[in-house]
Formats: C-alpha cells, sequence, structure tokens
C-alpha cells in the first residue's frame, strides 16, 4: 500500500484498502490521492472528512504514520491556498530506514518483563526477546554476528518479532543483528543474568500464548524447542 500511495496510484490504494490493518489510514489516503489527482473542491472535502475520523496509529507503524503525515501535510497546504493545485514532489532517503533499535524482554505470554536494568535472562537459555526497531521480514537472527537457529515467533511481515535465546555456554553476554529483505543496521546486547527477572527457562507443559511461530523459525543445537519450531540442519 505505502508503494501505492508513493506512485500515487489511487485505484490500487483504494482497491487495497480491505487486505490492510489501518484501514481508516489507508483509505483517507486514497482519498488524499484522488483529491491531489483531480484538484475538485467535492474530493478535498472528502479527503478532510477522512482524515479527521482516524485515530492515531502506534509509535511502531513508521509507514502509516509517515504517509499520514503527507496526507494531512497536503490537505492543510490546499485549505491555505485552495486556488492553486498542491504540487507533490519526490523526498530523498528512506521515510522509515529499517534498523535494530534494541531488545526487550518479555515473558511467556509476549509481555514486557518489569523491573530490568538491561536485556537479561538466565544462562541456562529459554529467554524470549523482543527485536525492537523497524524492519518488514527478519530472515535471520544472527547471535555475535553469526546465524543462530534460534526459535522465532512472529505474526508475519512488519510486525514485532521474537526470539529465544539459547544457553549461555560460557558467554557474559552476546551480540544481536538482524537479517531483512533490506539492510538494517543496528546492534544490542543481551545479557546472562541468573538473578535477572524474566520468563526464561522451560515453558509450561501448556506452551506458549502469543505470536504465531515463524515460518522460518528453528531451535538451534542447545536451543529449547516450542511449538511449531523445526530442528536445524
Amino acid at each position: 500500500m505505502y508503494l501505492f500511495a508513493q506512485a500515487r496510484d489511487c485505484d490500487q490504494l483504494r482497491d487495497g484498502v480491505d487486505g490492510t490493518t489501518f484501514k481508516d489510514i489507508w483509505r483517507a489516503t486514497g482519498a488524499v490521492c484522488y483529491a491531489l489527482r483531480d484538484n475538485t473542491a467535492a474530493l478535498w472535502q472528502e479527503a478532510a472528512a477522512a482524515l479527521a475520523t482516524i485515530q492515531q496509529p502506534p509509535d511502531g507503524r513508521c509507514l502509516e504514520l509517515a504517509v499520514l503525515a503527507v496526507a494531512r501535510a497536503a490537505v492543510e497546504h490546499h485549505n491555505a491556498h485552495p486556488a492553486a493545485p498542491v504540487a507533490v514532489e519526490a523526498g530523498s532517503g528512506e521515510a522509515c530506514p529499517r534498523r535494530l533499535g534494541g531488545l526487550t524482554v518479555v515473558d511467556e505470554d509476549f509481555v514486557p518483563v518489569p523491573g530490568l536494568s538491561r536485556p537479561s535472562g538466565p544462562r541456562s537459555g529459554g529467554t524470549w526477546v523482543r527485536l525492537d526497531g523497524y524492519y518488514v521480514r527478519v530472515s535471520e537472527v544472527l547471535l555475535d554476528g553469526e546465524p543462530a537457529g534460534v526459535e522465532t515467533r512472529s505474526e508475519g511481515d512488519y510486525f514485532p518479532v521474537y526470539f529465544r535465546t539459547p544457553p549461555a555456554n560460557g558467554k557474559e553476554s552476546i551480540t544481536v543483528s538482524i537479517t531483512d529483505t533490506l539492510d538494517a543496521p543496528g546492534e544490542a546486547q543481551f545479557f546472562y543474568d541468573d538473578a535477572a527477572p524474566t520468563g526464561g527457562g522451560t515453558p509450561s507443559e501448556t506452551g506458549t500464548a502469543g505470536p504465531a511461530p515463524s515460518e522460518t523459525a528453528t531451535a538451534g543445537p542447545g536451543a529449547p524447542a516450542g511449538p511449531g519450531s523445526t530442528d536445524a540442519p
């Protein structure tokens, strides 16, 4: 949908709304697209009305936030200069550069664990950790620069990815990075600490709630296996 908005393909924006998560944002973006293209008073009124009903998306939804900012700016410019068409020019750089910005330790229900001064968990492994930042499709989690083969969970593209830490095997910490469909720079440290208040360790026999297993999820040597995981080759 973002590519349709970027290309000002109004018909594709209109037809693709039903398959999106934030339908109100993309529906309003389509209305702004038609207003920019045809520049009629009725279409500008329709665009303004659609934008007025939108609830602000969460901070992590970078693409929706970027599109919404442009759509609102276009309507505001038209309102200030109603007799002139709104000129749209391509910007420079990326609106949402991909990056790994940090780690958040979560419990077995994928809820952030309070009281941690740094991302940490027991040396036995099994701590669920959320990858923070902006990414589209994490194809691999790297630990100390090497493919980790750890179990991962995610609901799909653009959704948070969680991974389960392997045993320490004598290490005090591990450096986490990711690979995505495009470059996703950034590293974050996870520390092994048996005193850390986490949900790590062996999961309960009833399994865990939360995101479905990723299609690429694997359990590497020594990593606790979980629902939907497969042994690494």
